[in-house]
């Protein structure tokens, strides 16, 4: 009975088999279950198992065998993480290692690494001033060199050099940045954990006396805590409380640096303002944002957005603005409808409030990267390509505005010294015409219904003329043309012989006359020079002290008063001299 039963049970092994390129392959036979499974276990740890399974095999005498499958489990292999780098089209010509630091680069750092960093949820400015994080992106089989050979390529291109020296020039710099980093690493830093930026701005000060060293200590004292801060959304909660406490220009900067290379992550601006119904609404609120005004939509981050209008709307985060204006051009040049319309009428309205809010009449909102990402956008809609749909396109953008003063905007928005020449001389031409059409400060601001209000807007356009990349003499003569209406106006209606109003005391006329001055109301030229007249006029008569204060008996009082004018006086930015 005994033998009987031994030979029905028979003997079992147990195989351990592992599933690798779509096939089963025996492991190990291991005589218990218990151990076949604890082998399982240890397998499914690797990155290369994509299963698993323990084979029961019963052997009966020499030839009589039975198998029976009494454990399997299969799994997502990690698959070798893609690091390439992204394309792009240009990249700053860094002479010295400390522009690789700078805005510019670091943003051209998180696009051509843009597969890495957002894997790791990390910024080039932490990566530069974290030793740890350089070792591990420099350890990356190919991913840095790859990002060299591209960027030498356009260096290249861009000198008309040997790509192999420019290779040279960035390899030394990595390595010059690399040593930096390895040198400060050990170094004691004041610990950001339970004090602000500005503390650790105070701590360098008394002790590091070269500029550049504190700047550089106090970024990596950031970066290492920053690290440490989960994900995106974690370093900014961390970042934007603090920015909006900060009293240092110094620490409100590098808050502006990390978070202008955070929102340079293709995802992050979704996670912030939350769903939008589509593209061109993406683009609307992120213009909200921008101006400090964003309403958050469903699965947005409530309380970064509030931190953020209240930052855009104070304009502490330049860098981070300009960011976002990028993006913005970019995803208008993009393929990407506009609306989810099944035909383009859609879009074409959408674009209409696009273009109508961010081209006023005193200027264009976003720039150069606006105005460029909107005539890109027109010459897809158009179904138009290359430099001649871009022509077209702009010209067609130009019409659509409602005013010669828009038009003009847009078109110095558009100037681009280094673009198509074509182009160029296009805009150059539309600019003088519109110019001469923008003969009366009414014709310039249509809209404004105050005199100051005309005043303001007519020297604005001026403003975006100097400011402009426009060569000379264009440049001067258009400053002129602008300059001549507004003085001219001041002449015709008698605007200062107004504000110095013979009815009213010496004193109240004095003041409005200064503060009509500092208003934003002149031009450069002869609008200035008829103003600083009528000032100089008032501080060279004999007794101006003595009239300014005639009514004021206590002497301190009348001390205070004259004080307080040229607090005001020198608010004007005149050169009184002489």
């Amino acid at each position: 009975m005994g033998l009987t039963d031994g030979m029905n049970t028979g003997r079992a092994n147990f195989e351990v088999q592992v599933f690798r390129g779509n096939k089963w392959h025996i492991n190990e036979v291991l005589p218990t279950e218990e151990s076949a499974r604890r082998k399982c276990d240890e397998l499914l740890t690797q990155k290369t198992t994509e299963g698993v399974r323990i084979v029961k095999e019963l052997i009966f005498g020499n030839d009589n065998r039975r198998e029976s499958e009494i454990f399997k489990q299969m799994k997502e292999i990690d698959k070798a993480e893609d690091f390439t780098i992204t394309a792009v089209d240009d990249a700053p010509l860094c002479e010295n290692v400390s522009e690789y630091y700078e805005t510019q680069a670091r943003t051209v750092m998180s696009r051509i690494f843009s597969k890495y960093l957002e894997k790791q949820e990390m910024t080039p400015f932490e990566m530069l001033h974290s030793h740890k994080s350089l070792k591990r992106a420099l350890n990356l089989d190919s991913m840095v060199p790859s990002a060299v050979d591209k960027i030498a390529s356009l260096h290249a291109r861009a000198t008309s050099t040997d790509s192999r020296k420019r290779k040279d020039i960035i390899y030394a710099a990595i390595e010059s940045i690399s040593q930096k980093a390895r040198e400060i690493d050990n170094k004691p830093l004041p610990d950001l954990k339970g004090s602000s930026l500005d503390d650790v701005w105070a701590q360098l000060d008394s002790k590091i006396s070269d500029e550049k060293e504190r700047q550089y200590m106090a970024n990596t004292a950031l970066a290492r805590a920053s690290v440490n801060w989960t994900g995106w959304l974690g370093k900014m909660t961390e970042l934007l409380p603090m920015a909006k406490s900060l009293k240092d220009q110094r620490a409100r900067d590098m808050v502006d640096e990390m978070m202008s290379d955070i929102f340079v992550a293709k995802t992050v601006i979704k996670d912030v303002i939350g769903v939008s119904k589509h593209m061109g609404d993406a683009v609307m609120r992120m213009l909200d944002l921008v101006e400090g005004k964003c309403q958050p939509t469903k699965f947005a981050a409530e309380e970064l957005v509030a931190l953020l209008n209240v930052l855009f709307a104070a304009d502490t985060l330049p860098r981070t603005k300009k960011v976002l204006f990028d993006r913005i051009e970019r995803d208008l040049k993009g393929p990407t409808r506009l609306t989810n319309a099944e035909d383009s009428a859609g879009d074409k309205e959408l674009f209409l409030q696009i273009l109508n809010r961010v081209v006023s009449d005193q200027g264009v909102t976003g720039g150069r990267s606006m105005a460029f990402g909107l005539t890109d956008r027109w010459a897809r809609l158009i179904n138009l390509g290359g430099l001649t749909g871009r022509k077209k396109a702009m010209e067609e953008v130009r019409d659509k505005l409602s005013s010669t003063t828009r038009k003009f905007v847009y078109l110095i928005a558009m100037y681009d010294p280094a673009g198509d020449p074509n182009l160029t001389d296009a805009i150059i031409t539309q600019l003088k015409t519109f110019a001469g059409q923008l003969n009366t400060i009414q014709m310039i601001a249509p809209q404004a219904t105050t005199q100051k209000a005309r005043l303001q807007e007519a020297t604005q356009v001026q403003r975006l003329v100097l400011d402009s990349q426009l060569d000379e003499p264009l440049k001067s003569l258009l400053a002129n043309k602008f300059d001549e209406v507004v003085s001219q106006y001041i002449i015709t209606n008698k605007v200062i012989e107004r504000i110095d109003d013979k009815a009213l005391a010496f004193r109240e006329r004095a003041k409005r006359l200064v503060t009509f001055c500092t208003g934003g109301v002149l031009t450069e030229g002869k609008a200035k020079s008829i103003a600083r007249d009528s000032v100089v006029g008032y501080l060279r008569r004999k007794d101006f002290v003595s009239e300014y204060t005639i009514d004021i008996a206590d002497p301190a009082e009348k001390e205070k008063a004259i004080r307080e004018f040229y607090v005001l006086l020198a608010k004007t930015g005149f050169n009184l001299a002489g």
